[in-house]
């Protein structure tokens, strides 16, 4: 039963800057992904093609990012996408979409886990080959996968319970250094490479056509200059004289930068190498650095960049569902404990916790559960975010009486309506896509239905444990 005399919990501690947000979107956006999917990304369009839908994506995106800088005005509270869509619709379709939220940020912060260790055993060869332990869903998952993506939870979790500004100062150490790396990459690809390897710029790898390339290509770009909105999710702790303008400025700036990242590394890999050997390979954009530093040093530095990333993503990610389920709490749809925010740190501990423990569960799950984690992950992103736009446009209308945010979209509704169609096909394509790739009803598909019948038992049972009991009638 709920105390009603209990006092209210703790603030989150303030103390988030400027660099803080723009490290939290920009550390977010990148992650490790460039390393691996190059050979994806260069295959549908060519080169050229793959830098043009990075820049032309950001023109979508940089506005996107900009929506939810208003929202985050309106609604300055920690919880994203659940706090905005919570006032603008009501509890119910804020609980659907914080739950599918949660599932996006703890199942990234599983796929980060079981990344690690797979960068590990590249990075160190006696690494890999150790005995299976067991399999699942076609995956064999050994005692080293565990005991790194297992650690790498403990250790994210422990970060995070020490508060923002641990965490925020961490992400930020490690999104600076890596974009310092990067620019030594890039230098590199620039001083060593032949510009005849990018030919033909705008051909598919294996045929078909530039314009149906680029429109794969588009989707592609959308969902990885996603992942700024982690922002969003600290906004309840930016310090004092951080205004709502520097927030939007962090979000904005950070998927620009993300946008230039990924076209640079681009046009650095395909000049080391014909850009078609990047199409094959597990990690393409090191096998190209390889041909201009000899002796395997380029792969080594390579893949401990690509590590360092991933802590910065697994960090913004983690850190973010925390917010998220302490939100949740707050509302009255997960357990009231989960709302405690501990007086020492400012920091909600119990739902850090929480998420450590659900990340290791997606850490026992193995390898096989990366490709699942990628799709609910595609689809809960890009939809979340066309529903977080319908938001803003919802609370426009019911938000006059308020006063204007410090904080609006240039541009007003004839931005905003073009802005949220784009997101809406986006997110249509990705919760098309599993079905033109299963047989039958596509196993992520099955996996979120269970996980919303798992909110919904949750937040069903703590609301009937929480109930006062009946008084009996004696008559």
């Amino acid at each position: 039963m709920s105390d009603i005399s209990a006092p209210p919990e703790p603030a989150l501690r303030r103390g988030v800057t400027g660099p803080g947000f723009f490290a939290l979107a920009f550390g977010t956006i990148v992650g490790s992904a460039w390393m691996v999917l190059m050979g994806e990304w260069v295959t549908p369009a060519g080169p050229g093609g793959a830098v043009l839908a990075f820049l032309g994506m950001t023109l979508l995106m940089v506005p996107v990012a900009a929506a939810y800088a208003e929202l985050v005005a309106r609604v300055p509270r920690a919880g994203a996408e659940f706090v905005f869509v919570e006032k603008a619709f009501g509890p119910w379709p804020g609980f659907v979409t914080g739950w599918f939220l949660t599932l996006y940020f703890v199942g990234i912060c599983a796929f980060e886990g079981l990344a690690l260790s797979w960068f590990l055993e590249n990075l160190v060869s006696a690494m890999a080959g150790w005995p299976p332990l067991y399999s699942f869903l076609g995956k064999s998952i050994t005692a080293l996968d565990l005991g790194i993506g297992l650690t790498g939870a403990v250790v994210m979790t422990l970060l995070n319970a020490a508060g923002a500004k641990v965490a925020v100062g961490f992400q930020k150490l490690v999104t600076f250094a890596f974009l310092a790396a990067s620019a030594l990459l890039v230098l590199i690809g620039f001083a060593q490479g032949d510009p005849a390897n990018w030919q033909p710029l705008f051909t598919p790898a294996h045929g078909g056509s530039f314009a149906g390339g680029m429109f794969v290509m588009l989707g592609v770009a959308g969902m990885w200059l996603s992942g700024f909105q982690t922002a969003a999710s600290a906004v309840e702790e930016r310090a004092p004289g951080t205004s709502f303008y520097t927030v939007a400025k962090a979000m904005m700036l950070a998927v620009v930068v993300a946008a230039i990242f990924y076209s640079l590394i681009i046009i650095a890999s395909a000049a080391l190498i014909p850009w078609r050997d990047l199409t094959s390979g597990a990690l393409p954009v090191a096998a190209a650095f390889d041909q201009a530093l000899a002796g395997g040093i380029a792969t080594k530095g390579i893949l401990l960049v690509a590590m360092a990333s991933l802590l910065k993503t697994w960090n913004a990610m983690h850190l973010s569902a925390t917010r998220v389920i302490l939100a949740q709490a707050r509302a009255g749809f997960l357990p009231a404990g989960l709302a405690h925010v501990d007086a020492k740190s400012g920091a909600p501990r119990r739902a850090a916790l929480l998420v450590g423990g659900w990340t290791c569960l997606g850490v026992l799950a193995g390898r096989g559960a990366i490709s699942p984690i990628i799709a609910m992950g595609t689809i809960c992103t890009t939809a979340i975010a066309a529903v977080a736009l319908f938001a803003l446009m919802r609370l426009r209308t019911v938000d006059k009486s308020e006063g204007r945010p410090a904080f609006i979209l240039p541009g007003g509704q004839a931005l905003l309506m073009p802005v949220a169609i784009g997101a809406t096909i986006v997110a249509s394509a990705a919760v098309v896509a599993p079905f033109g790739m299963a047989a039958g009803m596509p196993l992520e598909i099955w996996l979120m239905l269970g996980w919303l019948a798992l909110g919904i038992a949750l937040v069903v049972g703590q609301r009937l444990w929480s109930q006062p009991p009946a008084q009996l009638q004696v008559g």
